[in-house]
C-alpha cells in the first residue's frame, strides 16, 4: 500500500516537471536545463538520508551495488533526462508520453534477460497496446492542420520521436538496476542509492562542461525566465525519483513502475494548465495516451490475480520461457 502512494505521488511530481521544463524550453534549451537541474539531485536525497536517520547506510553497501546506483546515475539523470528535455523541447509532453511508456517493455525485457522474469498473454498485449499509442497520436498531425486550433509552436516529429525513445531506452533500466542494487536492504539503501545516482550524475555533467567550455558559457547566459522554471522542474523531478527510490523499496517494480506511468496521464492536465498554446491536445492524444496506459497496466497483472473461468485461466497461463 504505501510503495503504491509513493509511486502516484511520484507520478504526480513528474507531470508537473514536464510541464514546467516545456515551459523553460520555450526560451531556453535541454542542455540548460539538465545542467541546472542534475546538481540539486544530491541536497535533495542527502536530506531525505539524513532525515531517514541513515547517514552511514552509503558505507554498508557493496561494491556492485555503487556501480550499479552509479551507472543509474550517468544513465538516467544525464543522458535519459537530456533525451527526455530534447524531446519535450521538439514536440512537447503530450506527444513525447506515449512513447516514453516504452520504458515499461525496455524493464521487462531486461526483466526476463537477468531476474528471471518470463512472457505471458497478458504481457504480449500490453505491449501492443503501448505500441499501439505512437500509432494513434502519428493521426494528431493530420487532424491537426483541418483544426481551428492554432499553436504557437511547429513540433519537430522526426527529433522529437527519437529523443523521447533513447529516454525511455535510459528510464527502461533504471527499476531493474534500482532494485539489483537494493537487493532488499531497505529504504537506506534505496535513499543512499540515489543520493550516489544524484552525485555521479553530477560529476559527469561537470566534467563534460568542463571539456567544452562553450556550452559552460550557454549555461551561465540563460534566460533569466528559463531559468526560473528549470529549477522549479529540478526540484520537483528529484523529489519525484526520490518518491520512486522509496517507492522501490516497499514494493517490486511490477507495481512501481505502472503507478508511476500515470504520469503520462496527469501531464496532458498538467500541460492544459502552464501550457495550453505549446502542447498538442485533441483525441488522438489522449487515445494514445489511455491505450499505452492499459498497456501498462496489462504489463503489470498476473493471472493469477484475476477471477477467470479455468480455460481461459489455462491460456493466460502460458508463458515463455
Amino acid at each position: 500500500m504505501l510503495g503504491g502512494i509513493l509511486a502516484f505521488c511520484s507520478a504526480i511530481t513528474f507531470a508537473i516537471s514536464n510541464a514546467a521544463v516545456r515551459r523553460g524550453v520555450l526560451s531556453g534549451s535541454a542542455l540548460q536545463a539538465m545542467a541546472m537541474s542534475i546538481p540539486i539531485g544530491v541536497p535533495v536525497f542527502l536530506v531525505a538520508l539524513l532525515a531517514g536517520g541513515a547517514p552511514g547506510a552509503i558505507a554498508g553497501l557493496p561494491q556492485r551495488a555503487v556501480i550499479a546506483f552509479a551507472v543509474t546515475g550517468t544513465t538516467h539523470f544525464v543522458i535519459g533526462r537530456y533525451a527526455n528535455y530534447r524531446a519535450i523541447g521538439a514536440v512537447g509532453t503530450n506527444l513525447a508520453g506515449p512513447v516514453l511508456q516504452f520504458n515499461l517493455v525496455v524493464s521487462l525485457a531486461l526483466a526476463i534477460a537477468f531476474l528471471g522474469e518470463t512472457m505471458t498473454p497478458l504481457r504480449i498485449a500490453g505491449i501492443v497496446l503501448i505500441f499501439g499509442g505512437p500509432v494513434v497520436v502519428s493521426r494528431e498531425t493530420a487532424r491537426r492542420s483541418h483544426s481551428a486550433h492554432q499553436l504557437d509552436f511547429t513540433p519537430l516529429h522526426a527529433e522529437g520521436y527519437l529523443c523521447a525513445a533513447l529516454a525511455a531506452l535510459c528510464y527502461g533500466l533504471t527499476p531493474v538496476l534500482v532494485r539489483y542494487a537494493a537487493q532488499g536492504r531497505g529504504l537506506e539503501a534505496t535513499l543512499a542509492g540515489g543520493l550516489i545516482s544524484a552525485t555521479s550524475a553530477t560529476v559527469v555533467v561537470t566534467l563534460l562542461l568542463l571539456a567544452a567550455p562553450g556550452q559552460w558559457r550557454a549555461i551561465r547566459n540563460v534566460n533569466l525566465g528559463a531559468a526560473k522554471w528549470f529549477l522549479f522542474s529540478a526540484v520537483t523531478v528529484y523529489i519525484s525519483q526520490l518518491f520512486y527510490y522509496m517507492g522501490l523499496a516497499f514494493a517490486p517494480v511490477t507495481i512501481i513502475a505502472p503507478i508511476a506511468a500515470l504520469n503520462n496521464i496527469l501531464r496532458i492536465y498538467a500541460s492544459r494548465w502552464l501550457n495550453p498554446r505549446h502542447e498538442v491536445f485533441g483525441p488522438e492524444v489522449t487515445i494514445a495516451t489511455i491505450l499505452s496506459f492499459l498497456g501498462v497496466v496489462l504489463l503489470s497483472l498476473s493471472a493469477d490475480i484475476l477471477p477467470l473461468p479455468p480455460a481461459w485461466a489455462r491460456v493466460l497461463a502460458w508463458h515463455w520461457p
